[in-house]
């Protein structure tokens, strides 16, 4: 499995759900709206206005795949004043909590 991780910076702390409400609006978030991409992870930092996003993908080659796609939309969903760095990993472990199954 691999990710990319995108880091946007510069954003106004004030207008963080709405900047973090954009990026989910405009980001492929829906499993299987995306070939190859198996999760995604939004994680916010609320005191500098900072935004996260971890795109998880079943192999380097969908991640690739992907990536003139992931520049097209980044630059859409640019706030102004808001930069993004981007970086490519493996995933060496994954853990997830998996909720229990309904009963009813």
């Amino acid at each position: 499995m691999h990710a990319r991780v995108t880091r946007y910076e510069g954003g106004s702390p004030e207008a963080m759900e709405e900047n973090l409400q954009r990026k989910k609006h405009v980001l492929p978030t829906e499993l299987g709206q995306t070939e190859g991409m198996k999760g995604i992870v939004f994680l916010t930092d609320r005191e500098s206005g900072a935004i996260t996003v971890i795109s998880l993908w079943e192999d380097e080659q969908a991640l690739q795949a992907s990536e003139d796609e992931a520049v097209r939309v980044r630059e859409e969903v640019l706030e102004s004043g808001e930069s993004a760095s981007v970086q490519h990993c493996e995933v060496a472990l994954l853990e997830v909590e998996q909720s229990p199954p309904a009963t009813g």
